[in-house]
């Protein structure tokens, strides 16, 4: 019976969570075909009607002789949009997963077959509102590039200029929906199924994902971030932002200047300094982080170009980062911590950033992250450090004491790491440390200035102001209330329970002594003459003493053994 149930419980709960059952089957089919077949078995969901013959299926032959990181990233892979979205995110968190996972992931490509122009062309009059020659007067059919949400034409605007059209994908909105009900779905069953997953929270990171994910789906928000970056680095002529046409876009069309240009690894071919272009990459992403708080979050090699006059050129503005003033504060405090060598700083600076998911010894935090400062850093200059390399071991060792990282934080460790790989590999003699001291000292000395410090002060003062005139209308609701007594206080005391038992343990033993006197007293005062006897004495007198002897022997037993006088 108990079987039954949680068979039922399990098909109730599918039905419930997926609104595409003929999607979720094709996503088992998947799971057991690259060698999961066994969460589905640990799951119960061979045993209901719908999956039960996909689940007896078993894995390709090829699929079993590959590891688990290979078969993970070809699952996701054949998964399609929405799962390969998920691979490149869970890619940048190697709080969350193992870095020869994280690796692989990197390796996920949108490798999907392009819609036909005519599709392109319904979504685009649909989604403006006008046909494609009121907007356009040429439109490529062929595409420039083909990914999991959207495919990108290029185009000439009415007016002249060259233009690129990014084009959402017709049906990615429904099955995105359908693919986040099933993801949930599984999130929950890892909960329930692998207690050890339950420290990461598989159903927070499904959240996470989702945000994401949907924030992606409206172009909007994609327009809005590059015209932010656009004002940020309107006085930097050595980066180029490509400019939005309004007039051309909508929540699912976005139209930008087309960027001319080689990519930054094949820049050395167009006669770039490649030194210089590798020091400017480094100070643009600085500029993000410690001045506007707003960083580009996929830095990959596709995505940055060298235009003409060794000026940057960025794309891709769909995901992105965000420092807080004492986010801020708090990876200046660790940077400057590395580059003065204080290791028992960057152990500090870390632990105070970081998520605990549980008890931490910090000490051996501490000595972990002094062992890893050492080996990175000691006897060897700045220039040969691989800080990328060193913030991923950070990273990595932290989990070993329960400790992670913010995604924002995680987020930006990720473009230092980009960053400086691609800055290396274009000039390997690349200090990345040392572009950074500025802007960290910068910071630093911008926190203790007399601006910040007086900006500081005054919120302070403004904040017990506030206290100062919620305070005696607070105390009045107070006294109001004990007088009314409406207002109750709970005590908690630890050692509440030992007390109650032992205020229980004493009543109990008074109670059996009292009982055991009873007894004795009844047999003392029994009568001799009557007929019922035990043993030659009055049968009462027998029956009460014998009882009363032995409770009275195994009270005293209880009290020599308890030491409890």
């Amino acid at each position: 019976m108990s079987t039954l149930r949680a068979v039922y419980t399990n098909f109730r709960a599918a039905r419930s969570a997926i609104q595409d059952v003929g999607r979720f089957r094709e996503i088992v089919a998947v799971l057991v075909r690259h060698g999961f077949g066994h969460l589905v078995e640990r799951w119960n969901l061979q045993d209901t009607f719908v999956l039960r013959l996909l689940a007896k299926k078993r894995a390709d032959a090829a699929a079993e002789k590959k590891t688990l990181e290979e078969r993970v990233v070809d699952a996701l892979q054949e998964l399609g949009p929405t799962f390969v979205k998920l691979g490149q995110i869970l890619s940048t968190r190697p709080d969350l997963i193992p870095p020869v996972l994280c690796e692989r992931l990197k390796r996920l490509q949108d490798r999907v077959s392009p819609i036909t122009f005519d599709e392109a062309r319904g979504v685009l009059e649909s989604s403006l509102g006008r046909p494609v020659d009121e907007v356009f007067s040429f439109l490529d059919p062929e595409p420039l590039a083909s990914a999991s949400i959207a495919q990108v034409h290029a185009a000439t605007l009415l007016t002249g200029e060259e233009v690129v059209v990014k084009i959402q994908r017709p049906g990615i909105k429904r099955m995105i929906e359908s693919d986040l009900s099933i993801l949930y779905f599984v999130a929950r069953q890892l909960e329930a199924t692998i207690p050890e997953l339950r420290a990461f929270d598989p159903v927070a990171i499904a959240k996470e994902f989702e945000k994401a994910i949907r924030l992606e789906l409206d172009f909007h928000h994609e327009a809005s971030h590059l015209e932010r970056f656009d004002r940020n680095f309107a006085s930097w002529t050595s980066v180029h932002i490509p400019r939005l046409y309004k007039q051309a876009s909508s929540d699912r069309v976005l139209t930008m200047e087309r960027l001319r240009g080689h990519k930054i690894t094949e820049a050395s071919l167009g006669g770039h300094d490649m030194s210089a272009v590798a020091r400017e990459c480094v100070r643009m992403l600085f500029k993000m982080v410690f001045e506007d708080g707003f960083f580009h979050g996929d830095l990959h090699p596709g995505n940055i170009f060298i235009l003409e006059g060794t000026r940057i050129g960025l794309i891709d503005f769909g995901l992105v980062g965000r420092m807080t003033p004492a986010m801020k504060d708090a990876m200046a405090d660790l940077l400057l911590a590395v580059v003065m060598h204080d290791f028992e700083g960057v152990a500090r600076s870390f632990y105070a950033i970081s998520i605990r998911r549980g008890k931490v010894d910090y000490a051996a935090f501490e000595a972990d992250t002094i062992d890893l400062m050492e080996r990175y850093f000691l006897n060897r200059t700045l220039a040969e450090v691989d800080f990328g390399a060193f913030l991923r071991d950070l990273v990595e060792g932290a989990i070993r004491h329960e400790v992670s990282v913010p995604p924002d934080y995680t987020m930006f460790f990720k473009a230092i790491m980009t960053v400086e790989g691609i800055g290396k590999t274009i000039s390997p003699d690349l200090d990345l440390v040392r572009e950074c001291r500025p802007y960290v000292e910068k910071l630093v000395a911008e926190r203790y200035g007399p601006e910040r410090v007086l900006r500081a002060a005054a919120d302070s003062v403004q904040a017990f102001a506030r206290i100062g005139k919620l305070l005696p209308f607070t105390l009045e609701k107070v006294l109001q209330q004990l007088e009314d007594g409406k207002l109750t206080l709970g005590i908690e005391y630890a050692q509440l329970a030992a007390l109650e038992r032992g205020r229980e343990l004493r009543t109990n033993r008074a109670v059996l002594g009292g009982l055991v006197a009873a007894l004795l007293l009844v047999g003392a005062i029994e009568r001799h003459d009557v007929g019922f006897t035990i043993f030659g004495l009055p049968g009462v007198t027998t029956i009460t003493w014998t009882l009363g002897g032995w409770l009275g022997l195994r009270l005293l037993w209880r009290v020599f053994r308890s030491g409890a006088w």
